[in-house]
């Protein structure tokens, strides 16, 4: 009677996911509390969505079903092999398990949305699907480019891999832009792009037509730049500027002294600040769609400085009168400890900052963000904030280690250009993002040739994975990597033991991991909706 009342009440249910509160607790606690209840929920949840499973073997499982659930939360990269030795379980009974876990949709929910390793799981899921093509070196159009434009960048940030005396040619900008454009005229509609650095964007005289011609396509154009050139005349001159999805500046500090420190151009906070305000003035008036952010990378030298960030937000909001200010923020984390420290390389720098965070500066720096939070609904209530991967940890309460990070390595000798590349002004394909600064030093073997307005990212991509010539990397080649490609180093490397270990995600206990969802990802910084 009892399972038969918990059944009724789930059909009127039924196009709610409600998870109780004691659940989410429980899948974020280091204990394991609210046992009774959370095993009764799992028990009841299984057999509804497993009607042929018998109890009597489910009143065996049901302990080390809870302990895998709470595992993949925290922990989206454990292999099968890591699982079956951790609880002692043959494959066959594993298999069982993941079938049961995979079909029951609360513990989909709780392991994929409410975990500590929920931002990792949006970045994964829908990549997933291609991990098997980029295992066995099948070509498939990349799902996900990265365009680099920028001729030039007027800071000298100390964190940044860029060779900061590197510059293209202006003369190559209009090929350029007849190559970008044959690259959407030949992309499916499940690839999404972003326009980044390499070196500023905004650098480029032509980048407005690029946006546009992309919005002729239906791609929707991301852009991430330092903010220093947004001026009016500028947008005068580039009004294509207003078609791309939303447009995030990089945030080098809160005041002039702040930002002189990182980029050495004191004058570039006030330049700005000041573009920031006549930009979403004029963003109300042309196109209010255009989500405008920040982003903000928290190390060592400026943990200090986060508290400041919504006072800095408030002020730039009541400068803006005709409608929305600042729609949202990007916190991330310390940025080198996914590009590496290697003081040998990259010295072509005017100075560097080699300092990572410890332990004590990631407890001050969680202290912060709930100070933060307190200052963030006070000041500037409607400002939607993404943690990004492991600051997401930290604003749920767990102390962790930082960032996702695979070594020289562990790196894939092909890449996976199936999943990410990314293309520079000359349309030199990298397979790795940090690779894409000009003349970055030991950057060419990450070039796996050049796209033209001839010659196609297909042709490229089909030549470099026929030769069949494995890449060989060396340890400190991981400075060649940001966090995404770290992220789908972790993926693919994962995929490929459990392959080996004969349960393929398709046999796993994640569900959206065996489906093929060509699905167009974008850079949504600005909602939870991924």
């Amino acid at each position: 009677m009892e399972y038969f009342n918990y059944y009724c009440k789930r059909i009127v249910k039924k196009n709610i996911m409600y998870i109780d509160d004691k659940l989410i607790e429980w899948v974020t606690a280091t204990d394991d509390i609210h046992a009774d209840f959370v095993k009764k929920n799992f028990y009841n949840e299984i057999l509804l969505a497993n009607p042929k499973t018998e109890k009597k073997n489910l009143d065996s499982q049901i302990n080390i079903i809870k302990e895998i659930v709470k595992t993949f939360s925290n922990k989206p990269w454990i292999t099968q092999k890591e699982i079956s030795e951790k609880f002692e379980l043959n494959k066959d009974q594993l298999l069982k398990i993941n079938e049961l876990i995979s079909e029951t949709d609360l513990l989909q929910d709780l392991i994929l949305k409410n975990g500590y390793a929920k931002k990792y799981w949006n970045s994964i899921i829908p990549f997933s699907y291609l991990t098997e093509k980029a295992i066995k070196n099948e070509y498939s159009f990349p799902k996900r480019i990265a365009l680099f434009p920028g001729v030039s960048c007027m800071f000298y940030c100390g964190f940044c891999g860029r060779n900061q005396k590197a510059k293209y040619p202006l003369n190559i900008i209009d090929d350029s832009l007849e190559m970008y454009k044959k690259l959407f005229d030949d992309s499916p509609d499940y690839t999404s792009y972003s326009v980044s650095g390499g070196l500023e964007p905004l650098t480029n005289p032509k980048i407005g037509e690029l946006v546009n011609y992309a919005k002729s396509k239906n791609i929707k154009l991301p852009i991430i730049t330092n903010g220093y050139s947004l001026t009016e005349s500028f947008l005068e001159k580039n009004p294509g500027i207003w078609d791309s999805d939303s447009l995030r500046i990089s945030l080098y500090g809160v005041d002039a002294e702040s930002y002189e420190f990182i980029t050495r151009v004191r004058k570039g906070f006030k330049q700005v600040y000041n573009n920031t305000i006549s930009f979403l003035k004029k963003r109300n008036q042309i196109n209010k769609n255009l989500k405008f952010g920040f982003n903000f990378i928290i190390i060592p030298e400026n943990l200090h400085q986060l508290l400041q960030i919504p006072e800095l937000i408030k002020r730039i909001n009541e400068n803006v009168l005709n409608g929305e200010g600042v729609n949202f923020l990007t916190l991330r984390d310390d940025y080198q400890s996914v590009t590496d420290h290697s003081t040998e390389r990259d010295t072509e720098r005017k100075y560097r900052l080699d300092k990572s965070m410890n332990s004590e500066e990631r407890k001050k720096l969680q202290e912060n963000i709930f100070k933060f939070e307190e200052l963030k609904k006070k000041l500037c209530p409607n400002l939607y904030v993404d943690y990004g991967y492991s600051l997401e940890t930290l604003f749920k309460g767990q102390v962790d280690s930082g960032l996702i990070k695979v070594n020289g390595k562990q790196m894939r000798k092909f890449g996976f250009t199936q999943i990410s590349v990314a293309i520079d002004l000359y349309g030199d394909v990298f397979l790795f993002r940090e690779a894409g600064f000009l003349n970055r030093e030991g950057n060419k073997k990450m070039i796996i040739g050049r796209i033209s307005k001839d010659k196609s990212l297909e042709i490229i991509i089909k030549n470099f994975l026929e030769k069949n010539q494995p890449l060989e990397f060396e340890q400190d080649d991981s400075r060649f990597m940001d966090s995404f490609d770290h992220v789908l180093t972790a993926l693919v490397n994962q995929a490929e033991k459990d392959k080996e270990f004969d349960i393929p995600f398709s046999l796993g206990p994640i569900k959206l991991r065996k489906q093929n969802k060509k699905m167009r990802v974008g850079n949504n910084w600005y909602s939870d909706v991924t």
